[in-house]
């Protein structure tokens, strides 16, 4: 046989072999979930999305849950804990999203091939409730990343209305007072508005060194400019208006702060753009006048140096 002719042949029969192989659909199950949940006591409304599997590629179940105004709060475990159960067991080898949106907060549950049990989840739910009152509240839910047990991990981001670091320095000591012991949680709180300031850690609060190093990037900052601090990954926010000597200025003592080029991860911005990224070693600088000076300050001291829509060198 003809290497052509033998090639055609096994293309034809891959063909079948690579379809069989994508998971089964289960929109209809999905749609089944969706009027389980649209029945529950305060759901008002239920938005419901459905991708069927593909080869390689899981099927992917999203639900948006909208709930009465006047629905409490109790409501919500009921939502969450229907969702979960058919994400473990119908769905459990599909992707699965169920945000649910009471006044100004919203608890989200992520799921794929999931081990925790349902009854953890609900804790989980009902320990998330007590934290709303403390400003606009993000709950991440994730049952599908964690490989230990409870298999379950939290992520609570706290918006609050006051724009400076000290409310949310505040913020953050009263949740770790009032909700210190919820155990496999991350937290942030972060401002609303242009000048965003936000401290957190991505697992349990942050401890003294953390606020240790905020308050020393705090420090003798340019107007109106604000801090981001996640973990160790540091984004500084500076006004249009901020001269390039600030900006150079700022940079090289925060970078001495956070222990040079080489081990910093620090990102400078101005609106939607960015001067500058320290990715331990591995820097990006953007073009203009600001970028060009903090290129030249520290772009020595850098592994990799790109520009903008440049190749690192």
């Amino acid at each position: 046989m003809r290497p052509t002719l033998l090639l055609a042949g096994l293309t034809v029969l891959t063909i079948p072999l690579l379809t069989s192989c994508a998971g089964p659909d289960r929109s209809a199950d999905a749609d089944d979930l969706r009027g389980a949940l649209a029945d529950l006591p305060g759901v008002a409304e239920v938005d419901f999305g459905y991708t069927e599997p593909e080869f390689l590629d899981s099927g992917k179940v999203a639900l948006t849950v909208r709930m009465d105004e006047e629905a409490r709060a109790g409501a919500v475990p009921a939502v969450v804990t229907t969702a979960y159960e058919a994400f473990s067991g119908t769905h459990h080898d599909e992707e699965g999203d169920v945000f649910v949106n009471f006044d100004d907060d919203v608890v989200h549950l992520r799921s794929f091939q999931p081990s925790a049990e349902v009854d953890h989840v609900a804790d989980v739910v009902t320990r998330a409730l007590a934290v709303l009152p403390a400003g606009a509240v993000q709950v991440d839910i994730d049952t599908q990343e964690p490989d230990q047990e409870p298999y379950v991990f939290t992520s609570f981001t706290v918006t609050i209305a006051q724009e400076d670091a000290d409310s949310v320095l505040q913020t953050m000591t009263g949740l770790e007072q009032v909700h210190g012991a919820i155990p496999d949680a991350g937290w942030r709180v972060l401002t609303s508005g242009e000048g965003i300031w936000e401290f957190g850690s991505t697992a349990g609060f942050p401890g003294a060194d953390q606020r240790a190093i905020f308050a020393e990037l705090r420090g003798d900052l340019p107007p109106k400019a604000s801090i981001q601090l996640v973990d160790d990954f540091v984004t500084v926010q500076v006004p249009e208006q901020t001269t390039t000597d600030q900006v150079a200025t700022m940079v090289d003592r925060h970078l001495g702060l956070l222990g040079g080029v080489e081990d910093a991860f620090y990102d400078v911005t101005s609106g939607e753009n960015f001067y500058a990224m320290f990715s331990a070693g591995e820097c990006t600088f953007a073009e203009g006048e600001v970028g060009a000076r903090l290129k030249e300050d520290h772009g020595d001291d850098c592994a990799t140096v790109s520009g903008e829509g440049e190749e690192p060198s």
